[in-house]
Parts: C-alpha cells; sequence; structure tokens
C-alpha cells in the first residue's frame, strides 16, 4: 500500500510521527505545506506555479494547501499515487462541524475522497502551542502507537467515499474509544480586533475565543472526558457513491 502523509502545518513532530507510524503499513513519504495553512479547508492553488522541495528522505514541501499536496501526489508523477491518505497529527483537535467544513487537516481528506482515495484525519488536544519542538511532544511513543492500532481497526472500512477524523486528547494511551457524528457546532467564537501598525494606518486581527462545550458532542468527549472520538465523514451523505 502507498500512503501519502500531509497536514496543514508543514514539517513538525506531529508529522514526523505519524510517517513513521504510516510505515508500518507500506510504502510512505509526506508531502506537506512550505508554510502555515491552518484553516484553508478544501482551498487549491490555480494562479501561481508550484514548486516541489526535498526536505528530508521521504519528506517533501510544496508552496501550496494541503488540498495541492493530495492533488500533487496524485498526479504530478512525481510519487506512487496513494492508496491512502493520512492528515495531521494535527497539534489543537479538530472536533465541531466548523473544523469538519474548514480545517486545512481535514481539507486534505475531502480532497482525497473527491479523487476516490480513502483518508483518516488524525488531531490531538494540546494545552501548549509548541508543537515544532519535539521534546513538547511528552506522550509521543502512546499517541504513535494509539494511532497505529486506530489504522489497523479502520483497515476493513476503508473506502474512496469516505475518511475518518480522528481526536485524541493530549495522552490517548487509557483513553477510551466513542463513535460519534454529534458535532459541536462552533468551537470558537470569532472576534476581528482592530490595531494601529507603526506609520499609523489600521489593520486588523481575525481570532476566537473557546465557546461554551456543549454536552454530548465530539468536543465535550474530547476535552471534558479525555476519550477518542472517530466521526465517518461520508460523501454518500451527499448523494455521491
Amino acid at each position: 500500500m502507498n500512503i501519502l502523509v500531509t497536514n496543514d502545518d508543514g514539517d513538525n513532530e506531529g508529522l514526523r510521527i505519524l510517517l513513521r507510524v504510516a510505515k508500518r503499513f507500506g510504502n510512505s513519504y509526506a508531502v506537506v505545506p512550505n508554510r502555515q495553512r491552518s484553516a484553508v479547508s478544501g482551498a487549491l492553488t490555480l494562479h501561481k506555479p508550484i514548486r516541489l522541495q526535498q526536505l528530508d528522505r521521504g519528506v517533501y514541501s510544496i508552496n501550496g494547501t494541503p488540498s495541492d499536496c493530495v492533488l500533487f501526489a496524485l498526479h504530478s508523477r512525481e510519487f506512487p499515487k496513494p492508496d491512502l491518505v493520512l492528515s495531521g497529527i494535527n497539534m489543537g483537535d479538530n472536533t465541531g462541524m466548523a473544523s469538519v467544513l474548514g480545517s486545512g487537516t481535514l481539507g486534505a481528506c475531502w480532497q482525497a475522497v473527491l479523487e476516490d482515495v480513502p483518508a483518516i484525519a488524525f488531531s490531538i488536544r494540546m494545552r501548549r502551542r509548541e508543537w515544532h519542538e519535539r521534546k513538547k511532544w511528552k506522550y509521543a511513543n502512546a499517541v504513535a502507537n494509539r494511532a497505529a492500532a486506530l489504522i489497523k481497526s479502520l483497515r476493513p472500512d476503508l473506502e474512496g467515499n469516505k475518511f475518518f477524523n480522528i481526536n485524541m486528547p493530549e495522552n490517548p494511551a487509557k483513553a477510551k474509544i466513542v463513535v460519534t457524528n454529534s458535532f459541536q457546532k462552533e468551537r470558537y467564537a470569532a472576534k476581528v480586533t482592530k490595531r494601529i501598525d507603526p506609520d499609523g494606518r489600521a489593520y486588523y486581527w481575525i481570532s476566537g475565543g473557546a465557546r461554551r462545550i456543549e454536552k454530548g458532542t465530539d468536543t465535550y468527549q474530547v476535552l471534558k472526558k479525555n476519550r477518542i472520538t472517530i466521526s465517518e465523514i461520508s460523501l454518500s451523505v451527499f448523494g455521491v457513491k
């Protein structure tokens, strides 16, 4: 099996963990954005050249989005066409409906299933933000082992018209698994802040604070119960076979 590993954060420890896991299952390589591309959903780069750079053995970057990475692996003839796409491991959970529609991590999975390639997204709830630093992944072995076990268990259900969205607590070693498609509508409350630059000109910064966690949702299961959630996103919901 040929496996593409990608993400929306670029080369970091979460990616390297998932790539090592992927190699347990077949011929694996990584193609990632060359910079942070969170919250770009399924955006594609259609109006400028795409450039490929090798970062390490089996690890490449392009100046594009996560969806670009999937299309590049499938159609550029630079790599073996993937039979499976793994996206992540994202630093921060991707729970809630807003993440399903807007996350770059999940955007790669949407693009994969549109191309009839099954996919799995992995995200982890972490309170620290230094995801590029290996030492910050305190439970890396537990994360890798649970991710491998989850891929193995989902293999019989992998189909080209659906993907799985997996969210884990920071230490998933003993976390119970919940299969749910009960999504919190919004994970964050949007905020637009006006600021003034050194030249006196106004600029704006879009951000957001956490919303109240809704009991029984995927967000609740991960953040409050420290459980692993598996959500199945199928194109059949839209009448696509």
